[in-house]
């Protein structure tokens, strides 16, 4: 059963912590009012490599993307059961590294972190040691910036909780096989010091399907270079127009992947949004999502 804390009344509901954590470093950026008096019918900010674009996509696009991630751990309608499941089981104890990219300001994990911790908080989840490394990843370095603190303001709450974390952030560029070969170096450091290796990959999508193309070698690099380990890619995208040109791009490179033969792809209609409170204005937006898994598990 779901805390209620978290879904109530088909609406969901994002963990206090996270909220505040959020909240604060919006006040810190000057950014409060913006987020205030941002309207959700409209598309909102993508981000971007300087400090006005970064904020601005804070304010608008931070809540919508850690929704997402939140709906599909929680899994309230049983639309991602074997996912969520495979997630809560994943994060259930261990040591575990991730690959978080494109990181952003960090909406997706720390929904991830925050909502598990919440599960365990309520007894939804066993309360054992969880290790995790975290490798973040973006072309902006303001954005990781941002990424950087809020991990700091979480990782106290998060231990409380017996979720140990340790990261470090990259500036990485999706287009650049020389800049992917330098992040995935960084990433294997360590290896063998950790049970399972996980990609987290969330809102790619945004950059626009006209230069998708030039993510195929640094994509393929990816797969080829953790194809000796335990592995599990995870792509959460909005269902979108372009999103869906991103999941089409994807299928087609996965398709030479055949380490991984385990693949679920689930795409959300336009009768299965969900709806989420957001607590900045107090509005109950919908939102839709696109799923991809690709594991070893047969």
């Amino acid at each position: 059963m779901i805390p209620s804390s978290l879904w109530k009344d088909n609406t969901l509901y994002q963990p206090d912590k996270l909220i505040d954590i959020y909240k604060n470093k919006l006040i810190e950026l000057s950014m409060y009012d913006h987020a205030k008096k941002y309207h959700k019918k409209t598309t909102g900010a993508t981000g971007g490599k300087n400090i006005a674009e970064t904020k601005k996509h804070f304010a608008e696009r931070f809540l919508t993307s850690s929704a997402r991630t939140q709906f599909v751990i929680i899994d309230p309608r049983e639309d991602f059961l074997e996912i969520s499941v495979n997630l809560k089981a994943t994060f259930g104890g261990g040591k575990i590294s991730i690959l978080d990219i494109p990181a952003g300001t960090g909406a997706g994990i720390l929904s991830l972190l925050s909502n598990i911790s919440e599960l365990r908080a309520h007894s939804k989840l066993p309360k054992l040691p969880l290790y995790i490394n975290i490798l973040a990843g973006d072309f902006s370095s303001s954005a990781l910036k941002i990424y950087n603190e809020l991990l700091e303001e979480i990782k106290m709450y998060l231990e409380y909780q017996l979720i140990y974390i340790n990261y470090e952030i990259c500036e990485w560029d999706a287009s650049s096989p020389q800049s992917t070969n330098l992040l995935i170096r960084k990433f294997l450091q360590n290896e063998d010091a950790y049970e399972e290796h996980y990609v987290f990959m969330s809102a790619f999508s945004g950059v626009g399907s006209p230069i998708y193309k030039q993510f195929d070698k640094s994509f393929t690099y990816i797969q080829i270079a953790l194809s000796h380990l335990n592995t599990t890619i995870l792509y959460i995208e909005p269902n979108t127009n372009e999103a869906s040109s991103f999941s089409k791009f994807i299928t087609k490179l996965h398709k030479l992947t055949t380490w991984l033969p385990k693949v679920i792809n689930i795409s959300q209609d336009s009768t299965s949004r969900f709806k989420w409170y957001d607590p900045i204005t107090g509005n109950t937006p919908k939102s839709g999502i696109i799923l991809k898994q690709y594991s070893r598990e047969k």
